[in-house]
């Protein structure tokens, strides 16, 4: 049984090519073939061309703004740091006047 289907669909992928070659027939070869299929690519190209130019052109600005944004703009935005000194010299500052309290007897007045 399985021969026989299969022998249908080698009769149906043929009758399938038969079609194809009929509504897709081989160009004739000729002096002209070439240069004809360069003709068909280079109007394609052009095509696109145009396109691939714009985005060229939209690439270049946004990473020209971009440039600006980053020159001229963020140093201004910047601010300065609020505190000028490290974590490690706030604890030190802190934990001296603890130190005061202890060795004088809790008294400081």
């Amino acid at each position: 049984m399985d021969r026989m289907d299969d022998k249908r669909g080698e009769d149906r992928l043929d009758a399938l090519w038969a079609e194809y070659r009929q509504a897709c027939p081989d160009p004739e070869p000729s002096a002209n073939f070439i240069p004809q299929v360069w003709q068909r690519i280079e109007s394609r190209r052009r095509a696109t061309s145009s396109l691939r130019h714009w985005a060229e052109a939209c690439v270049m600005a946004a990473l020209t703004l971009t440039l600006l944004i980053a020159a001229f703009l963020i140093p201004r935005y910047q601010r300065q740091p609020v505190y000028q000194s490290t974590y490690a010299d706030v604890l030190a500052e802190a934990d001296t006047l603890d130190y005061t309290l202890v060795l004088t007897g809790g008294d400081t007045r």
